[in-house]
């Protein structure tokens, strides 16, 4: 790995070099950003993904839904329409993508739309939700065409934006510096164990700016199954187990199964995979006899395609370390002002 690393060195100066020139048009308003009177959170990495933006958008909705007309934008990542959509019934995860839809499903109190082209999309949600008292955008960090009134950025424990670097090499899209463009940083998927000491000692290593608050989450697995019937986790230990992913990090869930001491065959694609009828096949020739577990993104894509095993999906939540209030004020703020 440090082998190719060096070899894609060269490429990674160049992509920071053109990172850091759009930026700096940016700062320079040479290149502008368009405000909107309607309170717009962006949620947003540095990294190229993985740290858990849904479940933080999830978190959003599901505490503040019910108290404030909201929308979601997204791009949609690797869906297969174009252009402006606004999620309705014949809505599908190829059309609009697996997060949109999994959101869209999740919360019927919220529209969805995705597009690719943020203002547009601002704009269409505005013009046709009447009411309309916030936007959250996802994975919008980088997309700084967009004045956002509160810009959150995610970065995960085990890998920070300050101990990686640009890509190809890393795993960064732009320098670690463009944190100081974030007013609120979430270190996600920290151990459930992370003490006060080992937080502070984090803080210590971002230096962060005095318009910036800091958080610390952790992933919470629900011990309940889901899918056409609910059944708890550890019913499952005496059959055998098939643990099916298509998510870019699946390595807190595969602790989490371990710690449960659930034994399972691990069949694992890339993030985003569209499931097909000969993934299916694959599954029901060589695993006719097992239980499949998966995520919920991955359940939407694999339930609809027929599969007749026991099929169920584990849901996550994102859970506060500490300061839980503080993140919950500051979102009720933004939405109210």
């Amino acid at each position: 790995m440090i082998f190719f690393r060096k070899i894609l060195f060269p490429f990674t100066i160049i992509y920071f070099l053109i990172t850091c020139f759009r930026n700096i048009l940016f700062d320079l308003q040479l290149l502008k950003s368009r405000s909107f009177d309607y309170p717009l959170i962006g949620v947003g990495n540095l990294s190229s993904g993985g740290t858990g933006k849904t479940p933080l958008v999830e978190y959003i909705f599901k505490n503040f839904s019910d108290s404030f007309n909201l929308s979601l934008l997204s791009r949609g990542y690797k869906r297969s329409g174009s252009g402006y959509i606004r999620a309705g019934d014949n809505s599908s995860p190829s059309l609009i993508g697996d997060e949109p839809y999994q959101i869209f499903k999740k919360f019927r109190n919220i529209q969805v739309a995705v597009d690719g082209n943020r203002i547009r999309g601002v704009e269409n949600l505005i013009n046709e939700i009447p009411n309309l008292q916030g936007v959250v955008l996802d994975d919008c960090f980088q997309h700084r065409y967009i004045d956002l009134k509160l810009n959150i950025l995610l970065t995960t424990y085990q890998n920070p934006f300050f101990k990686d670097c640009i890509l190809p090499s890393g795993n960064l899209r732009e320098s670690s510096a463009g944190y100081h463009r974030a007013d609120v940083i979430i270190v996600t998927k920290c151990p459930l164990s992370l003490n006060s000491i080992k937080m502070d000692e984090f803080k210590g290593s971002i230096n962060l700016k005095n318009h910036q608050s800091l958080f610390f989450t952790s992933i919470e697995y629900n011990n309940t199954l889901f899918g056409k019937e609910s059944i708890k986790l550890n019913k499952l230990k005496k059959f055998k187990i098939l643990l099916v992913t298509g998510i870019a990090n699946n390595t807190p869930l595969l602790e989490f199964l371990n710690k449960q001491n659930i034994e399972f065959d691990h069949l694992n694609f890339n993030d985003h995979h569209n499931y097909s009828t000969n993934d299916i096949e694959k599954i029901k020739k060589d695993y006719f006899d097992r239980i499949i577990i998966t995520t919920e993104k991955d359940y939407i894509k694999i339930n609809q395609l027929g599969l007749k095993n026991d099929l169920y999906y584990l849901k996550i939540e994102t859970k506060f370390l500490r300061d839980e209030n503080s993140f919950k004020k500051i979102i009720r703020n933004t939405l109210s002002n």
